[in-house]
């Protein structure tokens, strides 16, 4: 230690010496005194002397940036090069009320940290990495609890034909779908996205998946789209083996969940923020069914197209479920229920530049909306749906930190459970929901 502190302490002196020299002439004479002899020599111009005077000055600047780096370099512990650590966090203002059975309500006006999270990045060499993120909640108790929500290696493969950018994540890491469709819709900080929220699955699970672009990367993509994720030219794709319980389950059955997004963007030069995406996943429901003792099928087909703009993000989805992660959703025989499912986005940023520069693409308004069947074929009930509308608006104050308002409104059937994640019950008549909401997005 004392020997690199000493060499540090060199180097800071070295780094001091050369500035004075570089600055030195400066203060005298117009040229370093060789040069005014070469100049009286006419062996150079004055031209040539300014020339040459300036080349030093850049290769001393060159020499003292090698330097400093080197030290900085030397400073930094082995542990901690290539290590990164970010945070994310909601925090929330809500006052509303929620539904209950029978038509009764639960008013409720309440400050809370909706997420929490911290993230390491460590980069070990070229083609491997490792990423954690912890998730901070509070659970129906009260008390603050720390899990993981990603843990995992990273690989980054060599480029197979069209098949570019590739990279590969192996532990707890994300599924292929929602953490795509957050970086189109970026407000999660409202809530879940639409097929998360209704209950079939969450956003990371333990397995192992591989994800890429076609045919290389969009060329000025945040420029063209106002999106640089997820940016392959002519689109990307992302495929998976997990457990299928999500991350915050334990799983109950050995087997295993097959997920898959391949998205296409048609048009890169002429519309480049055009796509269209299917997803896909096949497997077991995580519970085995007690009125039959198996387990439940548990499929999701999505469609999904999206356009983005750095003014305008529009989307519409379509999705049929059998079952979900739980296996929770069943018919009487204890087969899983098929769901229907459809959801709209859009995000509008005005131009008021001419108002005020400083809002200008930093003021958005944003209006969704979800519609849930839990029973697509009446199998238990008839009026199992709920049908969500959000509307409100976002300003960006800096680059990811949001403070959003907004108003949320849930219809739901007769038949609906009192959760957007419930199983279908009949005559339970829930109350409709209502809430006003206050976020600050916190990131850096």
């Amino acid at each position: 230690m004392e020997t690199r502190g000493c060499r540090s302490i060199t180097g800071i002196m070295l780094c001091i010496f050369l500035l004075v020299a570089m600055t030195g002439p400066v203060f005298g004479s117009q040229y370093d005194p060789l040069l005014e002899v070469l100049m009286k020599k006419g062996i150079i111009s004055a031209q040539e002397a300014a020339e040459i005077e300036k080349e030093a000055r850049q290769l001393e600047e060159q020499k003292t940036k090698q330097l400093t780096n080197e030290i900085k370099e030397d400073a930094v512990p082995k542990a901690l090069k290539g290590l990164k650590f970010r945070m994310l966090a909601y925090l929330d203002y809500s006052a509303g009320e929620a539904a209950r059975s029978h038509g009764g309500q639960k008013s409720y006006n309440r400050f809370a940290i909706k997420r929490g999270y911290f993230r390491v990045d460590k980069k070990i060499n070229s083609w491997a990495a490792a990423h954690l993120t912890y998730d901070v909640h509070q659970d129906e108790y009260g008390d603050w609890k720390t899990r993981l929500k990603y843990l995992y290696a990273q690989f980054k493969p060599h480029d197979l034909g069209l098949l570019t950018n590739m990279k590969s994540e192996f532990g707890l890491g994300h599924i292929p779908w929602l953490d795509f469709e957050e970086h189109v819709n970026p407000y999660r900080c409202q809530g879940t996205m639409a097929i998360e929220r209704a209950g079939t699955f969450n956003s990371a699970d333990l397995g192992i998946s591989i994800r890429g672009y076609f045919a290389g990367e969009l060329e000025d993509a945040k420029a063209k789209t106002g999106n640089h994720h997820y940016a392959g030219r002519y689109g990307s794709w992302h495929l998976g083996v997990y457990n299928g319980s999500g991350y915050h389950a334990k799983e109950d059955n050995g087997n295993k969940v097959v997920e898959g997004r391949i998205t296409i963007r048609p048009l890169p030069d002429l519309i480049p923020g055009l796509q269209f995406s299917y997803f896909g996943l096949y497997g077991e429901g995580n519970h085995r069914a007690e009125q039959n003792g198996d387990y439940p099928d548990y499929q999701v087909h999505m469609g999904y197209a999206s356009f983005e703009h750095p003014r305008i993000i529009a989307t519409a989805q379509y999705f049929v479920t059998e079952g979900n992660k739980d296996g929770k959703w069943l018919k009487p025989n204890g087969d899983a229920l098929w769901t229907e499912n459809y959801s709209f986005f859009l995000n509008v940023k005005p131009p008021v530049y001419g108002i005020s520069p400083w809002l200008d693409r930093k003021l958005n308004f944003f209006f969704r909306y979800d519609h849930v069947d839990r029973d697509k074929d009446n199998k238990i009930a008839s009026d199992a749906t709920y049908d969500m509308y959000i509307g409100g608006g976002a300003l960006e104050l800096v680059h990811g930190n949001y403070l959003l308002m907004d108003y949320e409104y849930t219809n739901y059937g007769d038949d609906f459970g009192n959760k957007k994640s419930s199983a279908p019950s009949p005559d339970n008549r829930p109350g409709n929901e209502h809430k006003f909401q206050m976020v600050y997005q916190l990131k850096f």
